[in-house]
């Protein structure tokens, strides 16, 4: 029933004729039907197409939710001004009944502050915000506007003067609330957010990508809605000509934000240099800076679209022209209602990118006061670990400068952030097997094979920041014998920002006892010539990975005595220098691959059971191998065929995160968001 609107929605139709036609009354049904008990309507539902009587039973039933009435999406707004017009052509009540219910709803969600949330009556999360995103809020102030003016199609005995007076009233409020929430730095009123704190009128977070700050596309539509009063007063003008200053002053020129790919495989989008391009706004400028950022469902900002997964890239509007289109509106609106303070805007005039007053691309920065240990040039890695609390309740961070270091490093304790200065030139390498290990016992306890080696109780432990090279198949002997880089008996392990690289197999090996592990890995480079180079032993969540590997499977996953256990890649590439499998198994096991790219050189093959000759593990749930949204040069022969409903509960694409991959119990992404001060890059 969830299906997407289509791109000619007959919901959208002013031609009058139409509403006389039986089509346009079997459509009204429907939306009769899908209305909810609470006078709104569910958003993303197809509500012409027509149902089988299965479906239609489906819906009635539905109409007691009061969890999916909104006005995101244009919803509740477009159902209303659909049944206004029927009405219009039928003078069959039960249309102007059920908007006059839905004038209703829309009346009961507003707050005291004259804001209204994204959903009601029942919320849930950023829900109860303010919603100015995607215009909710100023959707139905529109219509509220438009019926109480009794504008076609609101007029005639479609409403009475008493709800008309009630509109007036919210009408009013609403404004005011948009006055409230509009930010003001120095005494100088700016642009708002997406969405604003119902108590405090703060900027607030939606979706993990969606962070509070500066959102000039929803501010446009407030602005051209402020320009529409017909009697502004001294606090309206004053905040449409802090936000047209504000939009003329961060304005990006010299930009083009162009999309890329004529097929599915080869989308993407950029920015790239024009200087004939015209001024362009980003989506989200940081509160901080007033800078442009981007950001993945890890809800990190970053600062270049190449920064985060194809998905989110791709799937979201980044960058616009919106606020252009208010220019000319507001010399025409300035000279006729303030133009004593009418501001000096131009389009034409350089943008923040290109006069200095911003930096594009800021990195980020850490200071080494952050940390409680610096490691030098020369100093031993474990000697700075050591000085940790055997059981530290806050996180012990160290962080390793810029150099070489040939270390065999051993966490042995919790909660430890081990922080390289640069991934690409602070480096720990060591040439190792399991039977040329030089430490085989620390402090008492077995040492396993590895570089950097998390003991059994190492909880918790984030590493960042680093080149990890076990080199021993080029240094000492031409093996791919087990040559782990990084090798784990911890659980809620951390690998993100770094290369792990091996000569050898299973260079990324995070093996809790019981193979009952959480591990998250994110912006690594894998590289590996031996097989199973990341391979974990319960469940593992890994997102803009690059793997290359040689001629062996690079995947591999171990989720025996649970069957929740899983590993899951997202918005990553795999790639290798000869025709490489893309993973095995001979555990039980379960992959779930996202919006993945694979070279010509991973075998069109897909992730199946290592042996024909033995039987390791009988495996009795099967072969358990999802996909979604990947893509393969050359082509498949239709094993990378999405395929998420074959999976258990059928999850949704954009249901499938790090705390879902962990049933809720570890929020990894939270840990690296608490901890960007020190992490960021």
């Amino acid at each position: 029933m969830g299906q997407q609107m289509p791109r000619r929605n007959p919901l959208r139709e002013t031609n009058n004729e139409f509403f006389k036609t039986e089509e346009a009354c079997r459509i009204g049904d429907q939306v009769l039907a899908y209305q909810r008990c609470t006078g709104g309507w569910p958003k993303n539902i197809d509500m012409a197409r027509k149902m089988s009587g299965e479906e239609l039973a489906q819906v009635l039933k539905d109409k007691s939710r009061h969890d999916d009435s909104t006005t995101d999406n244009n919803a509740t707004s477009i159902q209303m001004t659909y049944l206004a017009r029927l009405y219009q052509q039928t003078n069959d009540v039960r249309y102007r009944d059920a908007f006059r219910l839905g004038i209703e709803y829309l009346l009961s969600g507003q707050y005291e502050n004259g804001g209204w949330p994204q959903f009601w009556p029942e919320t849930r999360g950023y829900q109860t915000h303010i919603t100015f995103n995607d215009n909710a809020m100023v959707n139905t102030l529109e219509i509220l506007q438009n019926v109480m003016d009794a504008k076609p199609p609101y007029d005639g005995n479609l409403t009475d003067k008493a709800m008309r007076q009630q509109l007036s009233k919210a009408f009013d409020k609403g404004i005011e609330c948009i006055l409230a929430t509009q930010i003001i730095v120095d005494g100088q009123r700016t642009i708002w957010c997406q969405q604003h704190d119902r108590e405090t009128l703060k900027p607030a977070p939606a979706r993990a990508f969606e962070l509070p700050s500066y959102c000039p596309p929803e501010t446009a539509s407030i602005i051209r809605l402020l320009m529409s009063l017909p009697k502004p007063n001294a606090n309206v003008k004053q905040a449409i000509h802090g936000a047209m200053k504000w939009f003329d002053t961060y304005k990006l020129t010299g930009l083009r934000y162009e999309r890329t790919g004529q097929t599915r495989e080869e989308r993407n989008v950029r920015l790239v240099e024009d200087p004939q391009a015209g001024p362009i706004w980003a989506r989200y400028y940081d509160l901080e800076y007033c800078e442009p950022f981007v950001c993945d469902r890890d809800g990190v900002p970053r600062r270049r679209l190449e920064e985060i997964g194809i998905e989110r890239r791709t799937g979201y509007s980044w960058y616009n022209s919106r606020p252009a289109e208010l220019f000319s509106m507001y010399d025409t609106w300035a000279d006729k209602y303030d133009p004593k303070h009418k501001v000096n805007i131009n389009l034409k005039t350089k943008g923040a990118n290109e006069n200095g007053l911003i930096q594009m691309y800021r990195r980020p920065t850490v200071h080494r006061t952050d940390f409680d240990v610096v490691v030098k040039t020369g100093e031993s890695i474990q000697a700075a670990i050591s000085k940790a609390p055997e059981t530290p309740t806050e996180p012990f961070k160290i962080l390793i400068s810029k150099g070489t270091y040939n270390q065999k490093v051993i966490i042995d304790r919790p909660n430890i952030v081990l922080v390289g200065e640069d991934r690409d030139s602070t480096i720990i390498v060591l040439a190792e097997t399991a039977k040329t290990r030089a430490i085989t016992e620390y402090r008492g306890r077995p040492v396993g094979n590895g570089v950097i080696v998390l003991q059994e109780g190492a909880d918790d432990c984030v590493i960042s920041g680093l080149t990890v090279y076990n080199n021993y198949g080029t240094t000492i002997e031409n093996t791919t014998t087990h040559q782990m880089s990084i090798f784990g008996r911890a659980t809620r392990t951390i690998v993100i920002n770094s290369n792990v690289w091996a000569d050898g197999n299973d260079a990324l090996s995070l093996w809790a006892p019981g193979s009952n592990g959480m591990y998250y890995h994110a912006d690594l480079n894998l590289r590996c010539p031996g097989v199973d180079f990341l391979c974990p032993r319960g469940w593992c969540y890994a997102t803009r990975c690059h793997f290359y590997g040689d001629s062996r499977a690079m995947i591999w996953h171990d989720g025996r005595g649970e069957k929740s256990k899983k590993l899951v890649v997202t918005n990553s590439f795999f790639d290798a220098k000869s025709p490489t499998l893309l993973g095995r198994y001979h555990h039980d096991s379960q992959f779930f691959i996202l919006h993945c790219k694979l070279s010509d050189k991973v075998l069109d093959s897909n992730i199946s059971y290592a042996y024909s000759d033995k039987v390791l593990d009988p495996c009795p749930w099967g072969q358990r191998t999802y996909y979604y949204d990947c893509s393969r040069e050359g082509g498949h022969s239709g094993w990378l065929n999405n395929n998420l409903q074959e999976a258990e509960n059928a999850p949704e694409f954009h249901g499938i995160t790090a705390r879902w991959t962990f049933n809720g119990k570890w929020d990894p992404e939270q840990r690296v968001r608490d901890l960007w001060y020190v992490l960021a890059y």
